[in-house]
């Protein structure tokens, strides 16, 4: 062999060397632990009513469903326009007849209830302290002026709900919700109770439920203190 072919033979023979060390890998002892990368899980924390507000932080948990709310999981009172009707009409001592002096006030409740047909009506019936017959009174009242809406004026009865108020719910400030109290010389406290109170709502359906504090304001004296009978 001569030298030039000996160089070759050492250059070969030191590549497969090379190509040795470069594709061998040593597996690590075994008794060196191994690190995996450990992923930190969050508790699954329900959301009961659906709301986008977890029930750690929900300070109202029973939020009916497709309403808004805050970051409190609190409803956002939201009003829409409709109708939001009063009504007081005040009766003389011991009758159920209202008098003639409300006929104009009936034509605008009648054109106002057409203007809403889904809108529903409240009717409560009161009386004074010093009235006798206070229960059949009350109903009477009330009842007078569902009629009258229902067969003089065509309004459905099914909108209509009566209500015996009996002399519950005292009415301090009668220039702001009758113009016509002054004109039946009605001055006496008793005679302020003497009335029927009319309420007719687009939004409210039941005054059992009322979910928002608008109109917990407005019906919630009346669902607590009247029965509905009719």
């Amino acid at each position: 062999m001569n030298i030039k072919s000996l160089n070759i033979v050492t250059v070969a023979i030191s590549t497969l060397l090379l190509i040795g060390c470069q594709t061998t890998t040593s597996a690590p002892p075994s008794d060196i632990p191994q690190i995996d990368n450990i992923v930190t899980l969050i508790p699954d924390i329900p959301d009961s009513d659906g709301d986008g507000v977890l029930d750690d932080i929900d300070e109202c948990p029973e939020t009916p469903p497709s309403v808004v709310v805050d970051a409190k999981g609190c409803l956002i009172e939201v009003y829409t326009s409709g109708l939001e009707m009063e009504f007081n009409g005040f009766f003389p001592p011991m009758s159920s007849q209202l008098p003639a002096i409300y006929n104009e006030d009936f034509i605008t409740m009648v054109k106002s209830l057409n203007e809403y047909p889904k809108a529903n009506v409240f009717i409560f019936g009161h009386v004074a302290a010093n009235e006798i017959n206070q229960d059949s009174l009350a109903r009477n009242r009330a009842l007078i002026v569902k009629n009258t809406l229902a067969s003089q004026h065509g309004i459905d009865a099914k909108r209509m709900r009566t209500y015996d108020c009996s002399n519950n719910i005292f009415v301090e400030n009668t220039d702001n919700i009758d113009r016509n109290f002054k004109a039946l010389n009605n001055e006496s406290i008793e005679s302020k109770h003497s009335r029927v109170t009319l309420k007719a709502s687009s939004s409210v359906q039941d005054l059992t439920n009322l979910e928002y504090d608008y109109y917990i304001e407005i019906y919630g004296e009346y669902a607590k203190y009247c029965e509905l009978f009719e």
